[in-house]
């Protein structure tokens, strides 16, 4: 239709509309234009209020009326020393002089101190504002005497974290409080990087040769110089190499905002207080996957913790895959793809040895044995009166010679899946009375354990103690000839509980104590047992407070001094249960609270200073971030920065440019993508706002003229049809 057409049939059809009904459509018309243009003025008006907004925070003079006579004290007297606040709650200090105290209520983790150690060595001194320079491009690791594959690895280790891993000096920006306490601040943070001499090369020199897998008895102290004249690195062992290494790696820190590598003029001697460091690791309520345990053993590392006590088995699910007894994953693990295969366990060994840490498997039974079902002929069947309970139900059954055989064959494979010299066997937990109702069990035990029936329905408690006692004196007997039978040499590790059910517990094991004091550790050394502790290290246990003051401050040692304990009491172990646990969760519930019994482990019984402490574990958890650990918090608000695609380059250019002007339009595209997605957001809409008041006028026109034009059909009318 042409527009002169148009024109003729839009006045035509005006003509026969009635006067009122020409008014109503002026008053929408102009209704609708008017409401579009106070749009328009409520978009222009908001718009001009945020940039007057942004000019005011962007002004340099505050709008609020000056105050000068606090302005002239800050100028003359503004030289804040920040003091943390430690407890159970943090916060900070401004202390300006003794005239004037501000002191906020705000919450903060502590601040980060930097390029310090951690576990604190026994001997350390380093010069503050004496630092040297690590050019990246020239430095080398060089090794002067013994070496072997673990070393070798370690060097590789440590070399790609110092090119792309080493954490900036902590911000403070407590230092913004005004502009002279910013200047002076940077003035002296400046002032040691004036005049630096480039760090020699790290040279390495191991006395011993001892490569294979690492031990109880393995030497892990060392010595490290970082001076301008020599960086050297001193090891009996090359466990001690590992050790120091991890250390010299924590001494080295970036300036803020480059990518310069410094460290402090430091010497350190250092050596652990305890031979036995552990993690405790559950995979049995929560399957931890294999890459997550990877990292747990990272972190172990980073700490200088070496024995992973895997409790890899429990009444939840067995997702170890044995090749001799295959049925015990197969009837008992969660999923058959949550099992750790024969292959997966030797790689993490593998792993963990290279880091220095040994792997103790957790098999525990008689109790916390449910998921075991896929054998029941070794479970025990439980009565009520004289009738049995459906199924195997009860614990492992200890009155039958077949249980014995089971479990030779049993801990012969794991003997060769997991090379340490000690086992775990576990004996905690026994509730049930199960085998105080079994009338065969029953004869069995007074047969050949002399433990008279009677006692079952006297004292069922006291019944099932003596019986625990057999069970144990038998198992032990029985693993003990297996590993002759491979010409190994086995010791084992059991919970506290045991020793009190048999005193035929052989001299060599080790007891952990999970349930009492290190009182307990005095107990079990008088009857002539090494012990581990770890009642005050469970990990799964949550408070809203910060934990890691109550683990940093446990001693595990009931002695004087340190020269008594030793041979005693072999250390300690932070438990992880994972009841509440996952593999997505595990790893920032267990860092960096699992640090502070890491330093109760390695460092001197006499590093007690927890507001230093604060510091370094606020550094210590940021290391671990940017290698790229998923690490949780410590206490409260902070920070840490994290690396990007495995390096960290100030000079990367962002994909969104920040500073840009908030209103102005952007498209993001991944032109690399075969499906590609492409977003653009129109902003500044009011610029079209005339034009769509045309448009919709028009638009509007156009639609009355169509429908006065129409015709009665149907019994219906026009609206705007004329009376006429």
């Amino acid at each position: 239709m042409g527009v002169s057409k148009m024109s003729s049939l839009f006045f035509r059809r005006l003509r026969t509309m009635n006067v009122w009904r020409v008014c109503v459509l002026v008053f929408i018309l102009f209704s609708g234009s008017h409401m579009i243009t106070q749009g328009k003025s409520a978009v222009d008006r908001t718009r001009s209020r945020n940039k007057a907004s942004r000019k005011r925070l962007h002004e340099k003079d505050d709008p609020i009326p000056p105050n000068s006579y606090l302005d002239q004290f800050l100028r003359e007297h503004s030289k804040p020393i920040v003091r943390l606040k430690s407890g159970r709650e943090t916060s900070f200090e401004l202390n300006i002089d003794s005239r004037y105290n501000f002191n906020p209520p705000i919450k903060t983790a502590p601040f980060s101190s930097t390029g310090e150690p951690w576990p604190l060595p026994k001997k350390y001194q380093s010069e503050n504002e004496k630092v040297l320079k690590l050019d990246k491009e020239q430095f080398k690791i060089e090794v002067l005497n013994k070496s072997c594959d673990i070393l070798m690895e370690a060097i590789k280790r440590y070399t790609k974290i110092i090119q792309n891993h080493i954490i900036e000096e902590h911000y403070e920006f407590v230092y913004n409080f005004d502009e002279k306490t910013f200047t002076d601040r940077k003035r002296q943070e400046e002032r040691k990087y004036n005049e630096v001499e480039n760090m020699p090369n790290l040279e390495i020199d191991v006395a011993e040769e001892d490569c294979g897998y690492p031990h109880i008895d393995m030497k892990e102290s060392y010595t490290l110089v970082v001076r301008p004249d020599i960086t050297r690195l001193t090891a009996d062992q090359v466990w001690g190499a590992v050790r120091g290494l991890e250390t010299f790696s924590q001494l080295l820190f970036r300036k803020w905002r480059t990518d310069e590598v410094y460290a402090k003029v430091t010497e350190i001697e250092d050596g652990p207080r305890f031979p036995h460091r552990g993690i405790l690791m559950d995979t049995s309520r929560h399957y931890i996957h294999k890459n997550t345990i990877k990292n747990v053993l990272d972190g172990m590392a980073y700490n200088k913790m070496n024995v992973l006590h895997w409790h890899i088995v429990d009444d939840n699910s067995f997702p170890y895959q044995s090749e001799v007894f295959p049925k015990l994953s197969e009837k008992g693990a969660f999923h058959p793809d949550l099992v750790y295969t024969i292959d997966d366990i030797k790689e993490l060994v593998e792993y963990a040895r290279y880091r220095g840490i040994r792997v103790v498997p957790e098999f525990d039974t008689p109790g916390h044995t449910f998921s075991w079902l896929g054998y029941p002929e070794i479970k025990s069947t439980c009565y009520t009166g004289d009738t049995p309970l459906k199924g195997p139900m009860g614990p492992i059954n200890p009155a039958q010679d077949k249980t014995y055989m089971f479990m030779s064959k049993l801990f012969s494979e794991i003997y060769n899946v997991f090379p340490d010299s000690f086992v775990h066997l576990g004996g905690d937990e026994l509730h049930s009375t199960c085998w105080a109702t079994n009338p065969a069990i029953r004869a069995y035990l007074q047969e050949h354990g002399n433990i008279p029936a009677y006692e079952a329905r006297t004292n069922a408690g006291r019944y099932v103690d003596k019986a625990v006692g057999y069970y144990f004196k038998r198992l032990i007997e029985t693993l003990e000839t297996a590993a002759r039978e491979k010409q190994q040499k086995k010791s084992f590790i059991m919970w506290e509980d045991v020793l009190k059910n048999t005193d035929k517990v052989p001299l060599d094991s080790i007891l952990q104590v999970w349930m009492g004091r290190p009182s307990n550790v005095l107990s079990l050394n008088e009857r002539g047992y090494r012990a581990l502790y770890s009642s005050c290290w469970y990990l799964d246990h949550y408070k809203t407070m910060p934990m890691w003051p109550d683990y940093y401050n446990c001693d595990p040692s009931p002695y004087n001094s340190e020269a008594e304990e030793k041979g005693k009491i072999l250390g300690g172990e932070a438990c992880l249960w994972a009841e509440y646990i996952t593999t997505d969760t595990l790893m920032s519930f267990m860092w960096p609270r699992a640090s502070a019994p890491a330093e109760r482990l390695w460092s001197s019984r006499s590093t007690t200073n927890i507001a230093n402490a604060a510091m370094r574990l606020q550094e210590q958890r940021c290391r671990m971030i940017f290698r790229g650990l998923p690490t949780g918090h410590i206490s409260g608000p902070d920070y840490c920065l994290r690396p990007k695609d495995g390096s960290f380059n100030w000079n990367e250019k962002d994909q969104f440019n920040a500073a840009a002007e908030p209103e102005a339009q952007f498209a993001v595209k991944n032109s690399k993508d075969e499906n590609n997605i492409s977003i653009f957001v129109l902003s500044q809409y009011h610029h079209y706002l005339p034009v769509m008041n045309i448009v919709l006028t028009l638009a509007g026109l156009y639609i009355i003229i169509c429908v006065s034009g129409c015709r009665k059909r149907r019994g219906h009318f026009s609206i705007f049809q004329s009376n006429n």
